[in-house]
C-alpha cells in the first residue's frame, strides 16, 4: 500500500511539472499585419489578457475566435519569451461593387443574395463565398435553359488592402427545342401525352410568340408529371427508361428523346385498414372511396391519405402517419392495398399566443380565433382563425406556428404571428368639370381605431353642383362576437344637371343604423332603420316624362316640398368565395332592401339582388366561367310612384360596358324649340337628353370567361387576369304615365324584352397597390338610337 501511494504522488507531481513547462505568464500581446482592423478590436477576440497564465489551448482558442470574425486569411503565432505575437494576413476589404450584364434577374435580387453571402461594400473579401455565388447564379441560368451563360468576377486590388469587384454576367442565349420524341407510347395518342408536357417544340395557338425554350428544371417537372399521369391511370409499373438531350452542332437548339415503358394496367381488388384506430375506424373507412376492381390511381390514393391525415389532425392527432403498402398479384393484375395507420398521441391546446401585433389589441385577435384553449387540437379551427384574421385586412401576413410543450408531451401551443399593415388613410382630391366647375374632396378612413377593431370613415365633397358630407362608424363586436353595429350620418345638397331640370335642387340629410347578425362563416343578415329628410326646390316646376315613339307623351310635375321618410333596412349576405379579390371558385349573393314605415311622407320599397358565381373549368383554374346578375326592383307592385331620387341608375356596378355611365334607361325631354344645345334625339321640336333619369326596375347580366394571359408567368395570375365578356340589360320605368295602364307581364313582353342594351369585349383586371383596377374595351351589339358610346372604360375597386 505504501508503494502504491508513493507511485500516485509521483504521477501527480510529474503531471504538474509537465503542465508547468507548457504554460506561460503573458507579459505582452502584439499584432503584426493589421491594416483595416484595429488592435483593440482584435484584442476583444483573444481569450486571454496580459498577466494571464496560458497554455497552448488558450492560443488555439484565440486563433479560432479571430478566424470567426471573417476578416483574416491566415494567422500564425510566435512566442518570444513572455510575449505572444500574432502574425496576421488580413482579407482585403471590398471598396466597390458593380454588377453588369444582368437583364433577366433584377439587380435588387442579386444584391440581396450577395448580402446574404457577406459580399458587400466594407466587408472582407472571401473567395469561398465568391465561388458559391458564381455556382448558384450559373446553376440558375442553366435551369432557365440559357446557352453558354457564365459569371466572372473581376478583382482590382488597391492600396490599404482594399479591392474593387466587378461582377460580369453573361446570360447567354435561350436554348430552343428543335424536336421532342417520346418512344413507347401504346395506350394513348401522342397528342394526349404531348399535351401533358409544358415543354413544347411548337407553340400553342393562344401563345403564338412562344419560342419553345428548353429548361432542364422544366424537363424534370414534365417527366414527373408524365409519371404521375400514368400512375393515376392504372399503370403501376410505368417507368421512364431513358432521357436524352442532344445539343445540335453550332446551334442553340436541342433534341429531346424520352423512352418510356407503360406496362400493364392494374386494378384494386380490395383494401384493408390496419392500426389501433378505435373509435375512429368507421370514420376512416368512410373516407376511403375505392370501388371494387377500379383501376389503380396513385393520385386518388394520395388524396385519400391526405384526407385521413387531415381528419385525424382535426381530432387532435397532429403526428398521424399513414403508409400504403400495395400487395401485387402479377397473374391477375390486381393490387390489395393495406392502409397502415399510426395515430400516435392526441394533443390539446394549452395556450394561444399572438406575436407581432404592436397596435391591434390581443382581444381583437382572440375574437377571430375558433380553436379554444384547453380543447383538443383541431387543424380546421386553427386554419379558420388564420383566414378570419386575414379578412380583417389589418395584417399583410398571418402565419401559424405550432410549438409542442416539452414539459407535457401531449400539449401544444399555437402562435399566430401577424404582420400589421396600415389601416388608415387620408385622401385629398381636386378636379374640374364642365358642369360642376372646381371640385374639392377629402376623405378619412381608419379601420382599426387604436387597435380596437372599430372603424371610422368620413368624406366631404364640394363643387358648384354638390355639397356632400358623411361619417360612418362600425363596431364589429357590438353585443357579442356575432353581432355588429354600423351607423352612418350624411348631408347632401345636390343640383341635378339634366337638360330640363337643371334648376332642380335636392337637399337631404339623415342617418342609417344597422345591426349585423353573423349566422356562420358564410351567412350574415343585417337589420336596421333609417331616417332621411329631403328638401326639393324646383324653379321650373316641370320635367317631361320619358319619350316613347309608340305612346303619347305625358307630363308630370315636381313641386317644392319637404319630405321626411323613415325606413326599415334589411339585407342577407352569402359568401363562400375562395379569395376576396380575384376569386377562382364559389359564389356571393347579396340581397338588400328598404321600405318606408307609417309616418313617412312617401310610401315605397326597394329590393336589390346582386349575385356572382365563379366556376373553374379546368383543374388548374386558369379558365373560369363567371356569371353576375344585378336586379333592382322598386314599387313595381305599388300604385305609388317611386320618388325620382330613389330611382336606379347605371353605375360602375350595374352598367353595360361600352356605354357611358347614366346613359342607358329612361331620358328627360326638353320641349324647347331651341335645339342647338340638344345632343340626343331630335323630333318635332323635342329633345331627349343623353343622361338617364333612372327607373324603378333594372336588370343587368354579365357573363365572363376568364382566360390565362399569354406570356404571363403563373405566379402573376393572382395579380393580373383577363376575360372575354358579354353584357346585357337596361333600366326601365314601369310606372311612367304611358305605361301605367299596362300590367307587369304585358310590360315585360312589350318593353323589357324588346329594349335591351348589350355589348361584348375584352376586360383586363389588375390587383394594384391602390386596389382592383379594371380596363375594358367593348363593342355594342344591341342598342337603341339614343345612346352615347364609351368603348374603352376604366374602373377602380370592381371585383367582377
Amino acid at each position: 500500500m505504501l508503494i502504491k501511494n508513493f507511485f500516485m504522488a509521483f504521477l501527480i507531481f510529474f503531471s504538474v511539472a509537465v503542465y508547468a513547462n507548457n504554460t506561460l505568464i503573458v507579459q505582452d500581446i502584439q499584432f503584426k499585419g493589421l491594416k483595416n482592423f484595429s488592435q483593440n478590436e482584435a484584442l476583444k477576440n483573444v481569450v486571454f489578457s496580459i498577466g494571464s497564465e496560458i497554455s497552448q489551448y488558450d492560443i488555439k482558442n484565440s486563433i479560432r475566435s479571430l478566424f470567426k470574425t471573417g476578416r483574416f486569411e491566415d494567422i500564425k503565432v510566435v512566442l518570444s519569451k513572455k510575449t505572444v505575437i500574432f502574425n496576421i494576413k488580413e482579407r482585403p476589404i471590398i471598396l466597390g461593387l458593380m454588377i453588369s450584364g444582368n437583364h433577366i434577374v433584377k439587380k435588387s435580387i442579386l444584391d440581396e443574395f450577395l448580402k446574404k453571402l457577406n459580399i458587400e461594400k466594407k466587408r472582407p473579401f472571401n473567395d469561398f463565398f465568391i465561388n458559391i455565388f458564381i455556382k448558384k447564379i450559373e446553376d440558375f441560368y442553366y435551369d432557365l435553359g440559357r446557352y453558354k451563360s457564365s459569371v466572372k468576377i473581376l478583382k482590382v486590388f488597391l492600396k490599404n488592402n482594399t479591392v474593387n469587384l466587378k461582377i460580369v454576367i453573361n446570360e447567354g442565349i435561350p436554348i430552343k427545342i428543335n424536336n421532342i420524341k417520346i418512344f413507347g407510347i401504346q395506350d394513348f395518342s401522342k397528342e394526349k401525352i404531348f399535351s401533358l408536357l409544358r415543354l413544347k417544340h411548337h407553340h400553342s395557338w393562344w401563345n403564338f410568340l412562344d419560342k419553345c425554350i428548353y429548361s432542364p428544371k422544366e424537363l424534370n417537372n414534365d417527366l414527373e408529371h408524365l409519371k404521375h399521369f400514368y400512375l393515376s391511370h392504372g399503370y403501376f409499373y410505368f417507368n421512364i427508361n431513358d432521357t436524352k438531350v442532344d445539343f445540335l452542332e453550332d446551334t442553340n437548339k436541342v433534341d429531346i428523346t424520352i423512352n418510356i415503358s407503360e406496362g400493364k394496367k392494374y386494378r384494386i381488388s380490395n383494401f384493408f385498414v390496419n392500426g389501433d384506430l378505435f373509435p375512429y375506424k368507421k370514420l376512416i373507412l368512410n373516407l376511403i372511396k375505392i370501388d371494387p376492381y377500379e383501376f389503380y390511381n396513385k393520385e386518388k390514393i394520395n388524396f385519400i391519405v391526405q384526407k385521413i391525415i387531415r381528419c385525424l389532425s382535426e381530432l387532435g392527432y397532429i403526428d398521424a402517419k399513414v403508409i400504403v403498402d400495395p400487395k401485387i398479384n402479377h397473374e391477375k393484375k390486381t393490387i390489395i392495398l393495406d392502409f397502415n395507420i399510426d395515430i400516435q398521441k392526441r394533443f390539446f391546446v394549452k395556450r394561444i399566443h399572438f406575436l407581432g401585433n404592436q397596435i391591434t389589441q390581443d382581444k381583437v385577435l382572440r375574437r377571430k380565433i375558433k380553436q379554444m384553449e384547453g380543447k383538443y387540437f383541431n387543424i380546421k379551427l386553427v386554419e379558420l382563425g388564420k383566414k378570419l384574421l386575414e379578412k380583417t385586412k389589418y395584417f399583410s401576413n398571418v402565419e401559424i406556428i405550432k410549438t409542442i410543450n416539452s414539459n407535457e408531451l401531449n400539449q401544444i401551443d399555437i402562435i399566430y404571428k401577424v404582420k400589421e399593415q396600415t389601416t388608415g388613410s387620408i385622401n385629398f382630391g381636386l378636379g374640374y368639370g364642365i358642369d360642376s366647375g372646381v371640385s374639392f374632396n377629402i376623405s378619412f378612413s381608419q379601420d382599426n381605431i387604436l387597435g380596437s377593431g372599430n372603424s371610422l370613415k368620413s368624406s366631404i365633397i364640394k363643387n358648384e353642383n354638390q355639397k356632400y358630407a358623411d361619417i360612418s362608424i362600425s363596431y364589429p363586436y357590438f353585443f357579442s362576437d356575432s353581432i355588429d353595429l354600423n351607423t352612418r350620418f350624411f348631408y347632401n345638397d345636390f343640383k341635378y344637371n339634366f337638360n330640363s331640370i337643371s334648376n332642380l335642387i335636392k337637399k337631404n340629410y339623415g342617418f342609417e343604423s344597422n345591426l349585423g347578425f353573423l349566422i356562420n362563416e358564410s351567412h350574415k343578415i343585417n337589420f336596421g332603420f333609417g331616417y332621411i329628410h329631403n328638401g326639393i326646390n324646383n324653379k321650373e316646376k316641370r320635367i317631361e316624362a320619358p319619350l316613347s315613339t309608340k305612346k303619347s307623351l305625358d307630363t308630370f310635375f315636381i313641386k317644392n316640398s319637404l319630405v321626411d321618410d323613415f325606413t326599415i333596412n334589411y339585407s342577407w349576405i352569402y359568401n363562400n368565395l375562395d379569395y376576396l379579390y380575384f376569386p377562382t371558385s364559389g359564389n356571393q349573393i347579396y340581397i338588400s332592401g328598404k321600405s318606408t314605415v307609417p309616418g313617412s311622407d312617401n310610401n315605397f320599397y326597394k329590393v336589390i339582388l346582386d349575385s356572382e358565381q365563379y366556376i373553374p373549368l379546368n383543374k388548374e383554374k386558369s379558365f373560369i366561367f363567371l356569371s353576375h346578375i344585378h336586379l333592382g326592383i322598386g314599387n313595381i307592385f305599388n300604385k305609388e310612384k317611386l320618388p325620382f331620387y330613389e330611382n336606379f341608375y347605371a353605375s360602375s356596378e350595374n352598367n353595360i360596358r361600352g356605354f357611358r355611365l347614366n346613359t342607358i334607361g329612361p331620358k328627360t325631354i326638353d320641349d324647347s324649340t331651341n335645339l342647338e344645345g340638344c345632343v340626343g334625339y331630335k323630333n318635332n321640336n323635342l329633345c331627349e337628353s343623353i343622361d338617364s333619369i333612372g327607373g324603378n326596375l333594372t336588370l343587368v347580366s354579365n357573363l365572363e370567361l376568364i382566360i390565362p394571359l399569354p406570356f404571363l408567368d403563373n405566379k402573376y395570375s393572382e395579380l393580373l387576369r383577363a376575360s372575354l365578356f358579354l353584357d346585357a340589360g337596361n333600366i326601365w320605368d314601369t310606372q311612367s304615365d304611358n305605361t301605367k295602364n299596362i300590367n307587369l307581364f304585358q310590360f315585360l313582353q312589350d318593353n323589357i324584352l324588346n329594349d335591351i342594351y348589350s355589348s361584348a369585349g375584352l376586360s383586363l383586371q389588375w390587383f394594384s397597390p391602390i386596389g382592383p383596377l379594371v380596363f375594358s374595351y367593348s363593342i355594342p351589339i344591341q342598342k337603341n338610337k339614343n345612346y352615347q358610346l364609351e368603348q374603352f372604360q376604366f374602373n377602380i375597386g370592381k371585383n367582377w
